[in-house]
């Protein structure tokens, strides 16, 4: 079976790294990002070929392109990606913020590596279950 594909998005090279790290010995393919631009180029380049995005895993606060900003971008552009983000702060306002463009799992920095790997997990099975 194919690994899944996981795209890693931060500005932080430390957490990129050790967040691929841990997800590469999960056994997950990882693509990274550190700019929201440079990940929907991403995410729009592995649309026009066989190397399907399973998910992504997000910053919120990054150059160029927030990770909000990113999320608003794929739904006008109706490309649908499982999507965990991750973050360093997280006022009630970006929580109503993720939920009303559909995106309520997150995790604070800093995170457990079971918990990352857990989550991502459900969210990969979550997709593979919906029409």
């Amino acid at each position: 079976m194919a690994k899944k594909h996981i795209l890693l998005i931060d500005d932080e090279p430390n957490t990129l790294l050790t967040i691929q790290f841990i997800l590469e010995v999960a056994n997950y393919k990882v693509t990274t990002a550190t700019t929201g631009k440079e990940a929907l180029d991403k995410i729009l380049e592995a649309t026009k070929s066989d190397d399907k995005i399973d998910l992504l895993v997000l910053d919120i606060s990054m150059p160029c392109l927030t990770g909000l900003e990113l999320i608003d971008e794929l739904k006008r552009l109706d490309i649908n990606i499982p999507i965990l983000v991750i973050t360093g702060y997280r006022p009630k306002e970006l929580v109503i913020a993720l939920m009303r463009k559909g995106c309520g799992e997150y995790l604070d920095k800093p995170f457990d590596d079971e918990e990352l790997i857990k989550r991502i997990t459900m969210l990969l099975e979550k997709r593979s279950i919906e029409p």
